[in-house]
């Protein structure tokens, strides 16, 4: 029942807790840890099952839920008379009273050190009990009862219900360390990295005057040093307010006021900063990760108290290059810039997409293997280091502009960071080589824009007959490919193909985007504003998005005139199904199912539709093809009467191009999809194999693996599988994801000057101004979006435009005027604002809110938590 942390018998979590375990490691490294023992979990295990506790607490917090905070301190209050009642048994006493006894000191800290805290992924700080300066074996008898207790208490309780940590499960036991009170004149915090910006090239401290609860507890404002791991120097300070102290008494800890020359002086010298520099670093290389330290100085020594794992800290890019050796490298983030998703990839679904990075390149004629250097993986997100080519500071300009477009955001974080770090930046010189075979595609796809632009109504054949013609091939190929191997090889080389394509298509509609941008500076600078041109854009022909959502509403008008409910087998839903099954929901991963094989996000969506009134939905679409044709007579007759009949003349031919090529942007992405759908059905071919094989438990798990372990031929990969999955489910739990990562593990999330004092100050992607409900939404599969109201998300994607023809106006976290959501909010007519960081704390389902989509701005006219 008790273990000394210098006992030299192996130790486990189950039977010691996380903190327990963390300090005999550290006294095992030869760490400076004051001595002490801990009371196992068997200890508390034997006093619940004497005292028949168990199946009374498990009755009381069955059915509690996270939120419910009355409940919970109701069942805590009625555990804690259950405890008061029950008797620490005969064996326990002896035990600790013996342990006690080899102490050198009375004074002692007792701590809980439940198996469920201290680590990588849960800390529960602050959940559990702590007692400081207790003397004598009855009152550590009573505190060590006070922190099984804490076991379930209301916020301990909440957190293992939000972590999915269950109550009644065996691993759930709380041990207690009892450890020697170290001399405290100074005392707080250590963070092996810095949980600020996530730089693992810097320490963070926090110290006061005192105990460290004073610090951890939060009652004092601390100084705060940051050092620089690599010069050991401080390179930043802050001399907090400190006005308390906790110090120890005769019994227990007293607050009490720090004098007042002494609140606004340093609590650390220089000596001691490199004392604990160099604990940090002992501490770091024996766990292989930064630490999160809790520390005491006193009579010149300092002491290690506590350890674990920092948690919260956004994870580093497999495979980062570090800064020391490379020097200093910028991830952009493909996830949430290029594509405004933040869900993470399967494994396979990011080999498909280490393919996509390699086929952009190798179509160039830049050759750097099926394994780039620049593709980087951060929790289970596709990076792609942007360094190279941002040598020349004459690029910066172009290169944040059109990131710009995706996402505004992202184009004043590149900047700012770019004149941050100039300096470093442009030290190395690009040695970018620009192969002929780049001249020459640029040269096939200018061949294509030109002939979009002398024969505009050709140009949607075009690009469909080259899409057509790639799945034909790949098709084909696939008949000829039978081995595991064999069906690869034909995965690579025609995600090398499917690059080519998609990236040619887009010459298509060069000349419509280009028609745009001419235009809109054009009534600017004449007119002083560009507004009238919005709803040129509505209800665009040749748009494989809008014609899935015209689909969707006329299938639900159907529905409704016959009383009829969704069915995937009535031929109407076949029909869609053929043309649009290929798409999913995050469909960009292979690893998700496509609608064909479980249409229950279309079963939804056309439900919503029939519960409205799917007539007027559809006549809402009909009519924005009115508006466009009418906007632009009413454009050309304007340029006409006061700029001469030449300019309207231009600005026709203009007007022209965006009306039949801009619909073809969706067009890509939509043909890419579907060869992304065949090899999706190739790889569940080898999944079936597998299983035959008895390598995996069913096909559908050939997405939780990589090429590599397929290729392996022998083995069973359940395990890897199982590994996988479970990386997949805890990279999900990271909701906010930067925009950038550098390779010292910083992160950049948003613009210094990105937003204003209530945080909603965005960027305006679709103008107008509407008042409306928010519905907050974070997966489009399960949505109900009611008509008129304001879809709050954090990003779209295509398969998310069947909910904007209900909704009234639009809000993202991520997304600029050529993002999907931009593109589909000014075609539906619906105001849409962008770039607001953690919209899901800020506005919640049932807020009234007007969005500008002229000024970006957002604004809260009645909160529903304000209600409740």
């Amino acid at each position: 029942m008790i273990i000394f942390f210098s006992d030299k018998k192996k130790v486990n979590l189950k039977d010691v807790g996380g903190k327990g375990l963390n300090l005999i490691h550290m006294i095992q490294a030869g760490l400076p840890v004051p001595k002490g023992f801990v009371v196992t979990t068997e200890a508390y295990t034997t006093f619940i099952k004497e005292n028949n506790l168990e199946e009374k607490i498990h009755t009381l917090i069955k059915d509690l839920s996270a939120d419910d905070m009355m409940g919970l301190e109701d069942a805590f209050q009625k555990i804690e008379n259950l405890f008061q009642e029950a008797k620490i048994p005969s064996n326990i006493h002896e035990h600790l009273n013996s342990a006690y006894g080899r102490l050198d000191s009375l004074a002692v800290a007792v701590r809980s050190s439940a198996t469920a805290e201290d680590l990588p992924e849960m800390s529960f700080a602050g959940q559990h009990d702590t007692y400081l300066n207790i003397i004598g074996e009855k009152e550590i008898l009573e505190k060590i009862k006070s922190c099984w207790l804490s076991l379930w208490n209301p916020r301990a309780i909440s957190y293992r219900l939000r972590q999915g940590v269950p109550q009644g499960d065996d691993q759930l036991g709380i041990a207690v360390v009892v450890q020697e009170m170290a001399v405290s004149e100074k005392a707080g915090v250590m963070f092996g990295a810095n949980p600020l910006n996530n730089r693992r090239d810097q320490i963070l401290i926090n110290a006061s005057w005192g105990l460290g609860e004073s610090v951890v507890s939060g009652i004092v404002t601390p100084d705060q040093f940051v050092i620089d791991k690599s010069s050991k120097d401080v390179i930043e300070s802050k001399i907090g307010s400190k006005e308390v102290q906790i110090i120890q008494q005769k019994q227990g800890i007293k607050k009490e006021k720090v004098p007042q020359e002494r609140q606004k002086i340093s609590s650390l010298n220089e000596i001691e900063i490199e004392k604990l520099y160099n604990m940090s670093e002992t501490v770091e290389n024996y766990y292989g990760e930064p630490m999160d330290i809790e520390w005491v100085i006193g009579n010149e020594e300092a002491y290690l108290v506590q350890a674990r794992p920092i948690t919260g800290l956004f994870p580093l890019a497999e495979s980062y290059e570090s800064p020391n050796e490379k020097g200093l490298q910028l991830y952009l983030s493909f996830n949430r810039i290029a594509q405004q998703v933040s869900e993470p990839f399967t494994a396979m679904g990011l080999e498909i997409m280490r393919l996509e990075m390699w086929g952009v390149l190798a179509m160039m004629g830049i050759n750097l293997g099926k394994y780039p250097r620049a593709f980087k993986v951060a929790a289970g997100r596709v990076h792609f280091d942007l360094t190279p080519l941002l040598r020349n500071p004459k690029v910066w300009p172009k290169i944040s502009g059109n990131l710009a477009k995706k996402d505004p955001i992202a184009g004043k974080v590149l900047m700012e960071f770019l004149e941050k770090n100039k300096e470093e930046i442009t030290s190395v010189k690009s040695k970018i080589k620009l192969p002929p075979k780049f001249f020459y595609f640029v040269f096939k796809f200018a061949k294509k824009a030109i002939g979009a632009m002398l024969q505009p109504d050709q140009a949607e054949k075009r690009s469909v007959d080259l899409a057509k013609k790639h799945i034909h091939e790949i098709e084909k190929a696939r008949e000829k490919a039978h081995s595991n191997q064999e069906k690869i090889r034909l995965i690579e080389d025609k995600m090398k193909s499917a690059m080519e394509v998609i990236v040619l298509q887009c010459a298509y509609f060069t000349p419509g985007t280009q028609a745009e941008e001419r235009v809109s500076n054009k009534l600017e600078k004449w007119f002083g504003s560009n507004e009238m041109l919005a709803p040129v854009i509505r209800a665009l022909p040749n748009n494989p998005t809008t014609r899935m959502g015209l689909q969707l509403v006329k299938m639900a008008y159907d529905l409704k005139s016959k009383k009829q409910t969704p069915d995937p087998k009535d031929p109407m839903f076949q029909k869609f199904l053929e043309e649009f099954g290929h798409r999913s929901n995050m469909e960009l991963d292979v690893g998700i199912p496509r609608w064909k094989e479980e249409p229950d996000y279309i079963i939804n969506i056309l439900k919503n539709y029939i519960e409205q009134d799917p007539e007027g939905l559809q006549m809402r679409l009909l009519e924005h093809k009115e508006e466009a044709e009418k906007a632009t007579l009413a454009i050309v007759e304007k340029v006409k009467d006061e700029k001469g009949k030449f300019r309207a003349w231009k600005i026709k031919k203009d007007l022209q191009y965006m009306r039949k090529l801009l619909g073809l942007r969706e067009q890509p992405k939509f043909d890419l999809i579907k060869s992304f759908a065949l090899f999706r059905e190739i790889l569940l071919e080898i999944g079936e194999d597998l299983v035959t094989k008895g390598r995996i438990e069913k096909a559908s798990d050939v997405f939780f693996i990589k090429f590599s372990d397929i290729l392996k031929e022998k083995g069973s990969l359940v395990e890897t599988v199982n590994r996988y999955k479970a990386e997949c489910e805890k990279q999900k739990q990271i909701k906010t994801i930067p925009r950038f990562i550098i390779n010292t593990g910083e992160c950049l999330y948003g613009s210094t000057e990105a937003s204003d004092g209530d945080g909603l100050q965005g960027v305006p992607i679709s103008s107008g101004e509407y008042t409306g409900i928010v519905r907050v939404v974070h997966d489009p599969r399960n949505a109900v979006l009611k008509k008129g109201e304001i879809l709050v998300t954090h990003s779209t994607d295509p398969t998310w435009t069947p909910l904007f023809i209900s909704a009234g106006a639009l809000v993202m976290e991520t997304g600029g005027p050529i993002s999907h959501g931009g593109i589909v909010a000014r075609e539906y007519g619906i105001p849409a604002v962008s770039g607001i960081e953690e919209l899901n704390k800020k506005l919640s389902t049932g807020d009234e809110v007007t969005v500008n989509g002229n000024s970006g701005e957002v604004i809260l006219k009645k909160n529903i938590k304000d209600d409740k």
